[in-house]
């Protein structure tokens, strides 16, 4: 049995899957397995993954196409490691990310290790190494509280942890899998949820009784400024309502949703509503003014929404929530129609300019 099974998602990223592969198989510890799940890729991702089968440590994994979180799940379920990371495959790891994970969780019997990872700016080729205001390496109690409470809402301090970035995402932890698999932990289905690894991280922190979180910065993140500015996403706001509903059900039946559910509402403001805003001004955006419009009236008319900008919680926020705050909580059309129209406009134009 290896010790470590890395679980690469792979879905039409030919032109990406080469340096991920090559990172993973350039380990200097050597008991691993890499399974490579191909959720049927329409260009010539399965046969470029196919050109490692050579390799032992490797398996190739075909499945009907069901998105990210199911293609996940499937892994999970072939896996055979003592430990489970996910990779994804336009991103790549550093060559020692395996060795000092793999012996840090061992040597403090962790259940769920979280590090640090590399964001790298595709359009500028600049990278920046992005990290949690820690004294490493930290366990117990304290620091699982205070990631759990940062996963499920914002500080509302100007604290160092404001700026935390890729808190919840799927590839920056190691899972020991039993622990995993006895807890039922399982992806969303992100073609309906959005964020579908928040849900996950929030849970596995509030099962976790033997959290590592180690220094390294051992993961490349592929970042594109200009895509997330200019992507359009239809039924954003429903989505991302489907993952705070997901959440505000694990906090309640863990017992943590009076601590945590004004936190919470304020995540919804920022990340649903405040996102949601923006995405209907992206360029990709095939409505006009009316649709736009209809739009931005139907996010403010959100039932969740409204409770949320009821909510107090970020009136001592930094001036950028308490901004957000005021002009949700007047809740009109037009107002915030211009705001984002405007708002949408710079955030475009600062992408260029990297």
């Amino acid at each position: 049995m290896p010790q470590i099974s890395v679980i690469v998602p792979v879905y039409n990223v030919e032109k990406y899957l080469g340096q991920c592969v090559e990172s993973v198989l350039a380990q200097s510890f050597p008991d691993f397995e890499l399974l490579l799940v191909d959720d049927a890729s329409t260009d010539g991702s399965l046969a470029a993954a196919r050109k490692y089968e050579g390799d032992p440590r490797v398996r190739v994994l075909t499945k009907p196409h069901g998105g990210l979180g199911d293609t996940r799940n499937f892994g999970v379920r072939q896996a055979k490691g003592k430990y489970l990371v996910f990779l994804d495959s336009d991103d790549w790891i550093e060559p020692d990310m395996l060795r000092n994970l793999f012996a840090e969780a061992e040597a403090a019997s962790a259940e769920l290790v979280l590090f640090n990872f590399i964001r790298e700016d595709v359009e500028s080729g600049t990278r920046r190494e992005c990290r949690l205001p820690l004294n490493y390496p930290e366990s117990g109690e304290e620091v699982r509280e205070k990631i759990l409470a940062e996963l499920v809402g914002p500080d509302r301090s100007e604290s160092p942890w404001h700026g935390t970035e890729m808190l919840g995402c799927a590839w920056r932890r190691m899972y020991l899998r039993g622990w995993f698999l006895a807890n039922g932990i399982r992806y969303g289905d992100e073609r309906e949820i959005m964020l579908e690894d928040l849900p996950v991280s929030v849970l596995a922190h509030c099962a976790c009784k033997r959290l590592l979180v180690v220094g390294g910065a051992y993961y490349h993140y592929r970042y594109n400024p200009n895509s997330l500015s200019t992507r359009y996403r239809p039924r954003k706001m429903e989505m991302l309502t489907r993952c705070y509903g997901t959440v505000e059900r694990i906090l309640a039946g863990r017992g943590l949703a009076e601590k945590y559910g004004e936190r919470h509402l304020a995540w919804y403001l920022r990340s649903a509503a405040h996102s949601s805003l923006v995405n209907c001004f992206s360029p990709a955006n095939p409505a006009g003014f009316g649709g736009r419009w209809k739009e931005v009236r139907g996010i403010l008319r959100n039932p969740v929404l409204r409770r949320a900008a009821r909510s107090d919680y970020l009136r001592k926020a930094a001036e950028s929530d308490r901004f957000v705050l005021r002009l949700l909580r007047l809740g009109w059309t037009l107002p915030v129609y211009l705001f984002y129209s405007n708002y949408a406009r710079m955030l475009r134009k600062n992408a260029r300019k990297r």
